[in-house]
């Protein structure tokens, strides 16, 4: 039997890229970061930015920062003996990345009008129990947010959290996870389930990073290397690892979701609601990396964001309703025979001759 204590660490890369004590000020500008111009998110924003969408992030706890403060709802906390507040930093970083605000300073996420809602399941040394994360997980099915983000893993199978993503899963609510960052090691749990969409980080020169835990599990990869974001003490930091790639994607899937939905408010269909629809138009955008097909280090590769948000593809217009059926003609009476009268001339009487 499994024991149900065994601790999960948050994932990110031991990379000293910005010591805790040389963190980025406050910025009297907005850094739009590297991931964003290189994806040419801004260019979506025209359409939507992500608008009416909910994201559960569980981590590390409540992130207080400036630049995401009215985009956060605090859920739960289920870190006995803490508060609910973040003070490890690793949530507010993840947080930004998603829906940080388009306003002028500081930096800017991949969709700055989600709404994220905060559930606590690790400490400030950024550790837990698959107890916590499980009553995390049951608030999720709860609340019943549009996308789970969790950039956490453990190298050991739980059978109570694979219960519960499976639950979400059949709720049709994905369940994004960072893949890890082990490089060769494999892809951690939650993400290797089959039912979690595993992520995957890589760098600003387009290469996979090398800390990303490669496997078949490994679905699509985003940026995830020196990443610019909200941090501690309403300051900003660059912190690298698939727990920076993971929410990325989220913030895409955030940004696709709301576009169906103001479409829907136009035309009433949505065909996007599905975790099996959701993959299948990521699917559709997708740009292949790496080895041909599906690989162990890109997965499906990286999704073209402008194109799938920008485009109006005929095939995912409304279709036209059917024409309504012509009313049939009602049947003119049939000419009366000469076998229905006593006579002919009676007969002759009686018939309908047209002009």
């Amino acid at each position: 039997m499994i024991d149900q204590m065994q601790i999960i660490k948050h994932i990110k890369t031991n990379l000293p890229i910005v010591c805790l004590d040389q963190i980025i000020k406050y910025e009297d500008s907005q850094i739009v970061d590297w991931g964003l111009v290189q994806n040419k998110i801004p260019e979506t924003w025209k359409v939507t930015k992500g608008e009416g969408v909910k994201v559960m992030v569980i981590d590390t706890g409540h992130p207080v920062h400036s630049d995401i403060g009215g985009n956060v709802i605090i859920g739960d906390n289920f870190v006995e003996d803490e508060p609910h507040e973040d003070l490890n930093g690793h949530q507010t970083h993840c947080t930004g990345i998603i829906c940080a605000k388009n306003n002028k300073f500081g930096m800017v996420g991949v969709a700055p009008e989600v709404q994220c809602i905060s559930v606590k399941a690790l400490n400030k040394n950024g550790s837990g129990s698959f107890n916590g994360l499980a009553k995390a997980l049951d608030y999720a099915v709860k609340i019943k947010p549009d996308i789970v983000s969790m950039s956490l893993g453990s190298p050991t199978y739980s059978a109570l959290i694979h219960k519960k993503i499976k639950t979400l899963y059949n709720l049709n609510i994905p369940v994004v996870c960072a893949a890890g960052n082990s490089g060769n090691g494999g892809v951690n749990y939650p993400a290797a389930f089959e039912e979690t969409i595993a992520v995957a980080s890589y760098n600003k020169r387009g290469g996979i990073s090398f800390f990303s835990s490669k496997g078949e599990e490994v679905d699509w990869a985003a940026p995830g290397e020196k990443i610019y974001s909200t941090y501690l003490g309403n300051k900003y930091s660059v912190l690298s690892g698939t727990s920076m790639a993971c929410p990325f994607l989220v913030g895409i899937i955030a940004l696709m979701l709301s576009k169906h939905r103001l479409e829907e408010s136009q035309t009433g269909y949505n065909d996007c609601k599905t975790i099996s629809q959701i993959k299948e138009h990521l699917l559709k955008y997708t740009q292949d990396k790496g080895a041909k097909g599906k690989d162990n280090q890109w997965g499906y590769g990286v999704i073209n964001t402008k194109e799938m948000i920008l485009d109006k593809n005929p095939d995912d217009e409304f279709p036209e309703p059917p024409l309504a059926p012509k009313p049939k003609p009602e049947p003119k009476p049939e000419p009366a025979k000469v076998d229905d009268y006593d006579s002919i001339d009676e007969a002759l009487d009686n018939l309908d001759f047209d002009d």
